[in-house]
């Protein structure tokens, strides 16, 4: 369990100092008011009238008091650890659309049921985290670079076609490139979806370029669109993964590119974030201090 911490904290010291200067004021007036007679004609209301008073005298001190001690709180900035969306600089998607993407052995295509599941995992991601996609056959390209128009990569992935070579290293080398080289403060530079059947004659080594993710600290997400025994293979996008602080997911129908969706949404899209909750003590003070005044009110009408 951590201590709350505050952004202005000397503040808050202060004002408890200035709070218990005031407390004392408070008191030696009271012992200093001047004494009021009254003449009552039987001892039942003296009576009555002591009660009602003992009732609610310091019943609007108190409540006032408590109302200021919420105040200097939300004065001095308090701060909690919250869930929020992480600060990635991106998120790249990157989509096999080679030949092999136009085969049925996931239903109704590769390419469709990608489509489909690149667009749900989208709307698991917050509009402040920025979006781009890539694709690759032959060779990569940038089709949208990161944007925090999400629509306009959905449309993008909507519209996306099959035909060429397949060489998954294209599309990470292409994503990378999209990707900032520095980490950036309280964050980081982002992370890859790769949506590949597992084929590369590109020459290129899948592994180092794995490494070299890691390096600059971005995991690599990668899904295997395929089926065994169909022109697929798994293994090497398992190790890219791994090697790049991702996870791998086997994609054998279309539900279970849902299941994955699903989960990548949760890695990818919070973790614990310092955030000022100075509005929690002040709604409380101004709620407070209301109630002080209602009871003053009825206070003076006590006898």
């Amino acid at each position: 369990m951590t201590l709350p911490a505050f952004i202005w904290p000397g503040l808050l010291v202060f004002g408890f100092v200035l709070l218990g200067i005031a407390m004392y004021v408070y008191q030696i007036w009271q012992k200093r008011q001047a004494r009021q007679f009254v003449h009552l004609p039987t001892l039942a209301l003296l009576k009555q009238a002591k009660a009602g008073t003992r009732r609610f005298r310091q019943g609007p001190a108190l409540v006032y008091l408590l109302a200021s001690l919420f105040a200097l709180v939300a004065f001095a900035r308090p701060t909690a650890k919250l869930l929020a969306p992480d600060n990635l600089s991106g998120i790249v998607f990157a989509i096999e659309t080679g030949r092999s993407m136009e085969a049925w052995d996931i239903e109704p295509t590769r390419m469709k049921a990608t489509q489909a599941a690149a667009a749900e995992l989208i709307s698991t991601i917050p509009k402040s985290i920025k979006i781009g996609l890539a694709t690759f056959s032959g060779g990569g390209v940038m089709n949208v670079p990161l944007t925090n128009d999400h629509d306009r990569v959905l449309e993008a992935i909507n519209s996306l076609g099959t035909g060429g070579g397949f060489d998954f290293s294209y599309g990470l080398l292409t994503s990378l490139k999209a990707l900032p080289e520095d980490l950036p403060e309280d964050g980081v530079p982002g992370a890859i979806v790769l949506f590949s059947h597992g084929h590369d004659r590109s020459g290129n080594n899948p592994v180092a370029i794995a490494e070299a993710a890691a390096e600059r600290g971005i995991p690599i997400h990668t899904i295997g669109v395929g089926t065994h025994g169909n022109n697929f293979g798994e293994d090497i996008l398992k190790v890219v993964a791994e090697i790049s602080g991702g996870k791998y997911y086997p994609i054998f129908s279309a539900q279970d590119l849902e299941e994955a969706h699903k989960d990548l949404g949760k890695i990818i899209r919070l973790r614990p974030r310092t955030t000022e909750v100075a509005a929690l003590p002040a709604l409380l003070a101004a709620g407070l201090l209301t109630l002080s005044m209602v009871l003053a009110s009825l206070n003076r009408r006590v006898f």
